[in-house]
C-alpha cells in the first residue's frame, strides 16, 4: 500500500496546553493565541484537529483549475459557538468545472482497525444521513479515508455506494486504495 505523510503526533505537555488556553482569546494577546493554534494544528492528537488537518490535506489535492468548492462544512470552532445543521452533510461538495458535475466528499482519518480487523469509518445514523443526502441531492458521495496504523499509512477513496456498512473489511476498502500524493480527478462520474 502507498504511504503518505501524516500529521505530527508530538505532544507538548501540560504547560503548553495551559499557555495556549490562557492566551487564546485575550484581546491583544490574540495573536499569541493564533500562534499556539497553528502549533496545535500541526502537532495535536486531538481527533477534531487531526480531522481538520486531513480535510485540508484532501482539499489541497483538488486542483483549483478543475474543481470549485460549492459547499464546505463549518469548522469545529464555529460549531462550538453555534451549531450549523449543514455540518451533518459531507465535508465538501465539489463541482468539476469542465462538465459542471457535482459530487460530495466526506473525509475520515483513522489510526487503527477495530478488533475484527475492519475499518470503522462511520456509525449507522451517519451512514444513513449520507445515503439520504446523496439521494436527495442526486449526487454521488465519496468517502476519502486516511489510515495510519502500525502497518503504515494508507489512503482510500470509496464510493458511498460501496461503503454499505459503517465498518468495512479489507476485501472492500483495499479495492479503493489510491496513491495519496496523486491529485484527484473526475472522469465519467468517477473520482480517482
Amino acid at each position: 500500500m502507498q504511504r503518505y505523510t501524516e500529521p505530527s503526533k508530538a505532544s507538548m505537555g501540560y504547560p503548553y496546553i495551559f499557555i495556549k488556553l490562557y492566551f487564546r482569546n485575550m484581546g491583544i494577546f490574540g495573536k499569541i493565541g493564533d500562534v499556539f493554534n497553528k502549533i496545535d494544528y500541526h502537532t495535536s492528537n486531538d481527533p477534531e484537529i487531526v480531522g481538520k488537518w486531513f480535510e485540508d490535506w484532501v482539499e489541497q489535492h483538488f486542483s483549483k483549475k478543475y474543481f470549485k468548492i460549492i459547499e464546505k462544512t463549518h469548522s469545529f470552532k464555529t460549531n462550538v459557538d453555534r451549531y450549523v445543521e449543514s455540518s451533518k452533510n459531507p465535508d465538501f461538495i465539489f463541482e468539476y468545472m469542465p462538465t459542471r458535475e457535482q459530487f460530495a466528499v466526506e473525509c475520515k482519518f483513522r489510526t487503527k482497525l477495530n478488533n475484527k480487523n475492519q475499518l470503522e469509518w462511520s456509525y449507522p445514523a451517519q451512514l444513513k444521513r449520507y445515503q439520504e443526502f446523496s439521494r436527495e441531492r442526486q449526487i454521488p458521495v465519496f468517502i476519502i479515508i486516511g489510515l495510519s496504523d502500525e502497518d503504515g499509512d494508507y489512503m482510500f477513496n470509496i464510493p458511498l455506494s460501496e461503503a454499505k456498512f459503517p465498518a468495512l473489511y479489507n476485501s472492500v476498502f483495499s479495492k479503493f486504495e489510491r496513491d495519496p500524493e496523486k491529485p484527484f480527478f473526475w472522469k465519467n462520474g468517477k473520482l480517482s
